[in-house]
């Protein structure tokens, strides 16, 4: 069993609960779990034009861009408007590849990406920068306040 924070009095766990290689497979078997997933995160209430924010939106027969707005009348995927916007990749490229950027104590390389996902290391630095990218602007919103820097 884990020490829990009471034990050691800082507030976190020796173990800390998370999902496995195994447990993230499972998740994604197939790229339809990965864009549903996706969806889920990026329109948690019902899917929504990026563009114009509008509800009233339908599938459509379009490969890439499988939804449709109808009163901006303009095509939109899961990845309009987000950091995989205008990637070629899978969703589950990018699902495993946030998952590994997550998980590492120090971040990954572009070339770690680039060996265990299968593509090229310039394309694995450019994944990389863009979740990087991605989380530091959910992040900055909850530092708005002035910052206090001591020495170390």
């Amino acid at each position: 069993m884990a020490k829990t924070s009471d034990e050691y009095g800082k507030g976190w766990t020796l173990a800390q609960k998370g999902i496995t290689l195994l447990q993230l497979q499972k998740m994604f078997p197939d790229e339809v779990s990965a864009r549903e997933w996706f969806e889920g995160i990026v329109w948690p209430k019902g899917r929504k034009c990026p563009r114009c924010g509008g509800s009233n939106t339908y599938e459509g027969t379009h490969k890439t861009m499988p939804y449709r707005c109808r009163p901006c009348k303009r095509f939109f995927s899961v990845r309009t408007g987000t950091a995989m916007q205008c990637s070629k990749l899978p969703l589950r490229t990018w699902a495993y590849a946030i998952y590994l950027e997550l998980t590492s104590l120090k971040s990954v390389s572009s070339m770690k990406l680039h060996r265990d996902l299968g593509i090229k290391q310039d394309t694995a630095w450019h994944l990389r920068h863009r979740i990087r990218t991605a989380f530091i602007q959910e992040v900055a919103n909850d530092f708005a306040g002035p910052v206090e820097v001591d020495e170390t």
